[in-house]
């Protein structure tokens, strides 16, 4: 799969949430906090990854391309157009090449 990095033109930020007191009331809100952000362009799943997607219970899910990046892990969450997604999957392409690429796939955060 052949990924032009022209195709990137939407922008995410990457970061993590810390429970911060809302200045109103007092009451105490998690809040996204934004530790860095890149250039993106979004992939489409072919139907065998969707299927095995649903076989985990994960739907709803984007695929997106980055720059490879060791600083995006599992554990960080992705915001787009001011929407929070967890990162479920990612493909890293950690070669010494000068063009690698991460696709990532995000899914919504399942409700407690």
């Amino acid at each position: 799969m052949a990924i032009n990095p022209l195709e990137f033109n939407e922008r995410c930020e990457f970061g993590h949430y810390e429970t911060k007191p809302n200045p109103k009331n007092g009451n105490k809100n998690n809040v996204f906090v934004s530790d860095f952000s890149r250039w993106f362009g979004y992939r489409t799943q072919t139907l065998n990854q969707q299927f095995t997607l649903l076989g985990v219970n994960k739907q709803h899910t984007k695929m997106i391309a980055i720059r490879h990046d060791d600083k995006v892990n599992e554990q960080v969450k992705v915001r787009i157009k001011g929407i929070v997604y967890d990162v479920v999957l990612i493909s890293s392409d950690d070669r010494s090449a000068r063009e690698t690429f991460d696709l990532l796939t995000l899914a919504l955060p399942e409700k407690p």
